[in-house]
């Protein structure tokens, strides 16, 4: 695959793996809430953030095809 500027697409893949990061040192908080060990209300913050990272991760990777030759 080619693209415009490879520089670029590497900083967009770090930055989506780091999101990627983030996402899975909430996980056991998303399972915790699965399991009914924690209130909506304890998790509501973390459900935000992690919605946060998914959107973001959604639109690097947009910008990634856009990148595309």
């Amino acid at each position: 695959m080619r693209y415009k500027d490879i520089d670029h697409v590497r900083e967009i893949r770090n930055e989506i793996a780091g999101l990627k990061i983030l996402l899975s040192q909430s996980d056991y908080k998303a399972l915790k809430h699965a399991d009914g060990a924690l209130t909506d209300e304890e998790y509501k913050e973390t459900r935000l953030k992690r919605a946060e990272f998914r959107e973001k991760i959604n639109e690097l990777e947009a910008e990634i095809e856009s990148l595309k030759e």
